[in-house]
């Protein structure tokens, strides 16, 4: 079992591997070539049990050559059925890979750049590849050679051409995709995206998205907060085992600079230990504390990439992010949200969010209120509480009912027929008068 299947299996006991969010508008897996035979391209897209033999180094599938002599060391000196396997199942968790990649980002771009993704033409990619798969017997013939050289060759076009795409895509784009995905990404699917970014020409942008997919990948979400999945020796020690499986050039020392290295993660320590000994969120906002840890991780360069220091990143990216959902709680506890809301409001959200990987809208934390934790209460008690609130019930629709009931009985004192008899003597007197006065001009 190597890497992948471990990692597969520590997610689903932690119940972070989802469906997949991903789905393919059309399953184009099978290819008919004039020998009429058909090769599947997996597309392992949400595939939680998928077959990932355990398998030595291969070569940087980013790396390229004119003379495809010059790839002759690539397929190995034996020429066993192994062998032959081996570079199969390689060749074809290369395309799903890219498979993977190619469709997370024609959803940021229908979804979050709102433009119509054109997608890279796969065709071409899976005719070598069959033409590969076809030739694998003899690994060391030279059709197997020459084609080993053109899958190489297409698989990184179509590398190139999912980067240049990816270059219109920010790390807050990348972000907000991945929180509001639905289900959440698959396991596979952030797999596949760290090792695009990790395989990927190293830019700023680049290896903060990779910073980005790797907390995600390797940590999970409890309610406001995160845990990590690994302490920061096993992370490093499960980085440095798919930095194998994929292939990745070490970009970032040799023995001479493991002590930079070391260092590199020390300082990462040092922001973690800032932030839990910081009283308030105030503090960490005047001490400049998000910015100078914005600037740090950019000046690592390619070291960002040492599994050690990435493992580091991975870190303080949750940690940094925990503090800071507790500061501040600890704010609106104390009454002090509405200062904040008013001081701070939206300027730092993006600020933070970039740097700790995790979308944190200030407001929202500081006007959350937390629901009550409810009482347990014993049932005698519950039954005492619920008699006296029905007996106060009974009581204040009696009261109204007694005062109604005790007016309607005073007003037939007042009434005859439902009519006022100091107005009706009132009116029978000037009946009699008005008489009395006709009669006696008569």
């Amino acid at each position: 079992m190597n890497v992948f299947e471990n990692l597969i299996g520590e997610l689903k006991n932690e119940n972070l591997i989802e469906e997949t969010v991903i789905e393919t508008s059309r399953a184009e897996a099978d290819f008919k070539m004039s020998n009429d035979k058909v090769i599947e391209v997996e597309t392992v897209l949400g595939a939680q049990t998928a077959a990932w033999a355990e398998r030595p180094a291969f070569e940087p599938p980013r790396r390229t050559t004119e003379n495809p002599a010059e790839v002759i060391s690539l397929a190995g000196s034996g020429s066993s059925a192994s062998d032959a396997d081996f570079y199969r199942k390689r060749a074809t968790e290369e395309v799903a890979f890219l498979q993977m990649v190619e469709a997370v980002m024609a959803n940021i771009e229908r979804e979050h750049l709102k433009v119509e993704p054109v997608p890279y033409n796969e065709l071409k990619v899976k005719k070598v590849l069959h033409s590969f798969v076809q030739v694998s017997q003899d690994v060391n013939s030279p059709e197997h050679l020459q084609a080993h050289f053109q899958l190489l060759q297409e698989t990184e076009n179509w590398h190139s051409a999912l980067a240049e795409r990816d270059e219109r895509v920010t790390a807050a784009d990348l972000r907000r995709y991945c929180e509001m995905s639905r289900p959440p990404l698959s396991a596979p699917a952030l797999t596949a995206l760290a090792r695009f970014y990790r395989n990927s020409s190293f830019s700023e942008s680049v290896r903060g998205k990779f910073d980005l997919i790797v907390t995600r990948l390797f940590s999970k979400e409890v309610g406001s907060r995160r845990e990590m999945i690994h302490s920061r020796r096993e992370l490093a020690e499960q980085i440095a085992k798919l930095y194998a499986d994929w292939s990745s050039v070490p970009l970032y020392s040799t023995e001479k600079d493991d002590l930079q290295i070391l260092q590199t993660a020390r300082e990462f320590e040092e922001f973690v230990n800032e932030a839990d000994q910081t009283e308030s969120f105030d503090e960490l906002i005047n001490s400049n504390f998000f910015n100078r840890l914005r600037i740090f991780k950019k000046s690592t360069n390619e070291d960002f990439y040492a599994p050690l220091v990435a493992a580091a990143g991975v870190e303080v990216n949750v940690r940094v992010g925990n503090r800071c959902v507790e500061l501040l709680e600890k704010e609106r506890e104390n009454g002090s949200a509405a200062k904040l809301v008013e001081k701070y409001g939206f300027t730092r959200d993006d600020e933070i969010s970039e740097v700790i990987g995790k979308t944190l809208l200030l407001t929202e934390i500081l006007k959350h209120k937390a629901a009550a934790p409810k009482r347990f209460v014993p049932k005698p008690v519950r039954e005492n509480i619920a008699s006296k609130a029905e007996t106060a019930a009974v009581k204040i629709e009696s009261k109204p009912q007694r005062e109604i009931g005790k007016k309607a009985n005073s007003e037939p004192e007042n009434n005859l027929f439902g009519v006022n008899k100091w107005l009706l003597v009132a009116t029978l007197l000037a009946i009699f008068i008005s008489l009395g006065l006709y009669l006696g001009s008569v």
